[in-house]
């Protein structure tokens, strides 16, 4: 029988209780024994897994089973069975420091944080070691002793320089012990001596953004995204920037870091930076498949052009006007279409039904009246297209450019069909 099928067999045994023992057939070698605890606990049977490392440390003696054994028991919501196997691991072994953390462990699970911050005094004075003085730690800030819950991960801190300790020590500062920009300073310090990271910069940037030192938490936060290239803090910085209403930092990290394209299009379109919005536009269709970036692409496509009479162009822009109002059916998009095949020449009959869509939507807009007005003027309904112009007219002035020289032209073209 192979060993896969050995591992099945033995997956299947169903452990009630800590004191069931396994079915442990014979000539079965300790790799498979381990591997089907690990298959155990990744099905969460951590029971299952508890009884295979037990028995493993019973064969070879070795403690390191034992204590996996234990992990699994930590991971039980019953936290009995995790008190009455220490308890029974330290009647063996009452000295051994693993163990007695494990019944600190135990102690926090069970809220007696008194208890746990007793005994874990007596093992930090005697081990010295950092994960010691993190339990006890652990006990006094649960017991609401802020001060010296921090006394404890300070000590554990200068042992290993820990980022997690050193995140939890700024945090205890800033909200619990008044001392926020001693909390700043130390976390800049932490980075000037062992580095920046992921962990350390956000809490930084948190920090600084709370204590309204914006600029300085953009900076942070651009600086731990250059390092970790994580896309959840370059948005804080976005955020930052965006709020702060620097434009030009904010364009260069969305370029760079592509957290937010739609916004880079937004800043893009208000830059008149059309070429690179119709790029990134055309990117987001291909990249959603929204209608709205094939339109918007087309358009901008237009818009960034030297030479809007090219033959060319006018086919792409008008192709990808009319697939993506198919979809849509947005009014801005059609009057566009439509006042584009009207100005060019290009099925000015057709262009104005896509201009009175968008009317039927919205009668009273100016803006479309004005293409309907320029279509009635390209088809020589003159009388029509003065009425229409002199109603735009009468909404929002003769001062837009545009409206000025339909005005004209139609006005000329009212004289000549007199004559």
């Amino acid at each position: 029988m192979n060993k896969r099928l050995w591992i099945l067999l033995m997956c299947a045994v169903v452990v009630q209780a800590t004191n069931m023992k396994l079915n442990t057939p014979v000539g079965i070698s300790d790799e498979t024994y381990v591997l089907a605890a690990m298959d155990a606990q990744v099905r969460q049977k951590h029971d299952v897994a508890s009884q295979y490392f037990k028995y493993l440390y019973e064969k070879t003696g070795q403690k390191e089973y034992l204590y996996d054994s234990l992990r699994m028991y930590e991971s039980i919501k019953d936290s009995s069975l995790f008190s009455n196997a220490i308890d029974e691991a330290l009647s063996d072994n009452p000295k051994d420091k693993i163990l007695l953390r494990f019944q600190l462990i135990s102690l926090l699970k069970e809220g007696k944080y008194a208890e746990a911050s007793h005994e874990g005094l007596l093992l930090s004075r005697e081990t010295k070691e950092s994960p010691d003085y993190l339990l006890r730690a652990e006990a006094l800030l649960k017991l609401g002793n802020y001060q010296s819950g921090y006394s404890e991960l300070k000590k554990a801190y200068e042992i290993s320089y820990d980022e997690e300790t050193a995140d939890r020590m700024a945090l205890l500062m800033y909200t619990q012990l008044g001392q926020k920009q001693e909390a700043i300073s130390f976390l800049k310090d932490h980075i000037s001596a062992h580095g920046n990271s992921k962990v350390i910069g956000k809490r930084l940037g948190s920090l600084y953004a709370d204590s309204g030192a914006l600029e300085d938490a953009a900076e942070i936060y651009e600086a731990t995204y250059e390092l970790t290239n994580d896309p959840l803090i370059a948005q804080e910085a976005v955020k930052v920037y965006a709020y702060q209403r620097e434009l030009q930092k904010l364009r260069i990290l969305l370029e760079k870091s592509e957290v937010n394209d739609p916004m880079l299009l937004d800043l893009y379109v208000r830059e008149k930076e059309f070429k690179k919005a119709s790029v990134l536009a055309r990117k987001l269709y291909k990249r959603d498949a929204n209608p709205l970036y094939l339109a918007q692409s087309s358009v901008f496509e237009y818009e960034a052009a030297t030479d809007h009479n090219d033959a060319q162009l006018l086919k792409q822009v008008i192709d990808g006007l009319k697939q993506a109002n198919e979809e849509i059916d947005d009014p801005v998009y059609l009057n566009y279409l439509g006042y584009l095949m009207i100005d060019h020449d290009l099925g000015v009959d057709e262009g104005m039904q896509y201009v009175q869509k968008a009317l039927d939507k919205h009668p009273d807009s100016p803006f479309y009246l004005d293409s309907l007005a320029w279509g009635k003027y390209k088809l020589g309904e003159c009388a029509e297209a003065l009425r229409l112009i002199k109603q735009v007219e009468s909404i929002i002035g003769a001062d837009e450019q545009e409206v000025k020289e339909h005005l004209k032209a139609i006005k000329n073209c009212k004289t000549k069909e007199k004559k």
